[in-house]
């Protein structure tokens, strides 16, 4: 009897069929030059498979032939001129110079507070700036200071509890701070305030609320700000 190989040469068996071999593509040889997609419209890579990501990334096999989207060469027309404006803050009680740019000049207000019963509130006024950045606020008693930009906001807010967040639809609501722990002190970063009043003016509006269970005396509240607009 003739071996399988033997007959394989010369017929098929029963059951069994030749299969078509499929010949691969060649990979593109290396160092080829591959075009540039030149209608990629972002010069970052991208984060979603769209036919211009296909084309740049898989040109022609199974891996990936750039990896990254070139960037467009930068060209430069036409000149221009850059100015730099240059600021100086003087707080108070000293004194600076600046040879260009405007002078900064930190102001203190002060608000008289009568004496509170627990939970009362006293709302009040001072004169300010239409908008100003706040810098300082130093009562000397453990009261709570929210400042509004119009007397809507104010009024509107005056029944709302100490440590309780103010509804989402509150407008001209500048800040609000509970002093409860020494030093009855809070510095700002990046607090801007301003008036809302139309026409806008320098009066800011100002709720001072006892937050303790006991009766307090009559108090001063210091706040100190930088005007931006007189």
């Amino acid at each position: 009897m003739p071996s399988l190989a033997d007959r394989l040469k010369t017929q098929s068996l029963p059951g069994f069929e030749a299969a078509n071999k499929s010949v691969s593509a060649a990979p593109p040889p290396k160092g080829a030059a591959l075009p540039v997609n030149k209608y990629i419209r972002c010069p970052l890579p991208p984060f979603s498979a769209t036919i211009d990501t296909l084309h740049q990334y898989n040109e022609s096999g199974d891996v990936p032939t750039r990896r990254v989207i070139p960037l467009p060469f930068s060209v430069s027309q036409g000149s221009g001129t850059t100015i730099n404006n240059s600021f100086t803050q003087n707080s108070s009680g000293s004194s600076s110079s600046s040879s260009t740019g405007t002078t900064l000049k930190a102001v203190t207000v002060f608000l008289t507070v009568p004496p509170l019963a627990s939970a009362a509130v006293f709302s009040g006024t001072v004169q300010m700036a239409k908008s100003f950045q706040l810098i300082q606020i130093t009562p000397n008693q453990p009261v709570e200071v929210r400042l509004y930009g119009n007397t809507l906001a104010q009024v509107s807010d005056v029944a709302r509890l100490t440590d309780t967040a103010p509804p989402f639809e509150t407008n001209g609501m500048i800040t609000d701070v509970v002093f409860d722990t020494l030093p009855y002190q809070w510095n700002w970063q990046n607090r801007i305030g301003a008036n809302a009043d139309s026409p806008q003016g320098l009066t800011i509006y100002v709720n001072v609320v006892n937050p303790s269970n006991v009766a307090t005396g009559a108090a001063t509240v210091a706040i100190t700000y930088l005007p931006l607009e007189s």
